[in-house]
């Protein structure tokens, strides 16, 4: 049978069906049926799943892991997820303002400091500085100073 052998080859799924001119979920239920197994030969071995999760934890992106490994930033996490570890949100993270610091950004605003200068000073964004002052209920006064 072309189909078995094809299968026993690891030819994709999709391409038996086509070849074959029947849709994939008739060769996925025959497969069932026939209880036919293979090794996938997208697999990733233990030992190198083992290394991603460690790469990861120690803070290294997706991408960078990724590379490493020839896989995709998307493999990469469907991976971690499906070895139940916890994804961390993407992006830069920036610095973490403590309260303490919340509350002097926000008495420099009140006594006239524009959120730039504000920022600069802070080592953080112009939008991070708003974000903080939005978040503590302060009146924004309009933007471009006196005119």
């Amino acid at each position: 049978m072309a189909f078995v052998e094809g299968y026993e080859r690891g030819e994709p799924i999709a391409d038996l069906a086509t070849k074959l001119g029947v849709h994939r979920t008739t060769l996925d239920n025959l497969i069932k049926r026939l209880e036919l197994t293979r090794e996938d030969p997208d697999a990733v071995p233990p030992a190198i799943k083992d290394a991603i999760v460690a790469s990861y934890r120690a803070g290294e992106t997706l991408a960078t892991i990724g590379s490493r490994y020839g896989f995709s930033p998307n493999k990469v996490q469907r991976l971690l997820v499906a070895m139940g570890e916890p994804i961390r949100s993407r992006g830069p993270q920036g610095p973490q303002l403590t309260s303490a610091q919340v509350r002097d950004l926000v008495d420099r605003y009140e006594r006239g400091s524009v959120m730039g200068d504000i920022a600069e000073a802070f080592g953080v964004s112009y939008a991070c500085v708003r974000k903080q002052l939005v978040g503590a209920g302060v009146q924004l006064r309009a933007r471009g100073g006196a005119r």
